[in-house]
């Protein structure tokens, strides 16, 4: 059912997608507080490969991520249901994520793959979907629980970054620190302003 039934829910949903475009953001970013954020203290995720309390899947994805060339983790169709009166809601979020590893091996045994050193690597795309659950406390919405459906994946061997050249000329590179330019534009509303001017003087 597509009507929206007050406004109260409207922005309850968008609170709630702030929640899950913050879970994308600190996992591409590496950023273990950006990516706690999203959940509640006593939240649980389920992936089958692991299935408990958030905080130490959080760093798991951190640990995992920093040991890859690059990850991206794209949201694409959101079907949401929130009652707003009852601080509760739901949520089917449909993901594209990107990985690439240089070197092969279960990138999912962190430590084992982060000490291994072997010629070759894979690049993997992977479609599945959140099946969320919601609560509002104290006016803040965020991820009580999450469920991940794992649907399809394509594997490639990787071939390096841009072997062709043809993004040698984007020079403004993406980070997964706290330099990537991201947290200057989202930290300071002026920023962009600011550094025109710089440019100017």
């Amino acid at each position: 059912m597509a009507k929206v039934k007050n406004i109260e829910d409207l922005l309850a949903e968008q609170a709630v997608r702030k929640a899950v475009a913050a879970y994308s953001r600190g996992a591409d970013r590496c950023d273990l507080e950006i990516l706690k954020s999203a959940f509640h203290d006593d939240a649980e995720v389920k992936y089958g490969s692991y299935d408990g309390h958030y905080a130490e899947f959080c760093q798991n994805v951190v640990e995992g991520h920093l040991a890859m060339n690059y990850t991206s983790h794209t949201v694409i169709n959101q079907y949401y249901e929130i009652d707003a009166d009852k601080s509760r809601g739901a949520g089917e979020i449909y993901v594209l994520a990107f990985l690439s590893t240089s070197q092969s091996g279960d990138v999912m045994d962190v430590g084992a793959y982060k000490d291994k050193k072997s010629e070759g690597g894979f690049d993997y795309m992977v479609s599945g979907r959140y099946l969320d659950q919601y609560e509002c406390r104290g006016d803040d919405w965020r991820i009580a629980q999450r469920q991940y459906i794992y649907d399809w994946s394509r594997t490639s061997d990787h071939s390096g970054q841009d072997p062709n050249s043809l993004f040698e000329g984007l020079i403004y590179r993406g980070k997964v620190t706290k330099e990537d330019l991201s947290y200057d534009y989202l930290n300071d509303l002026n920023y962009s302003e600011r550094l025109n001017s710089e440019r100017q003087s």
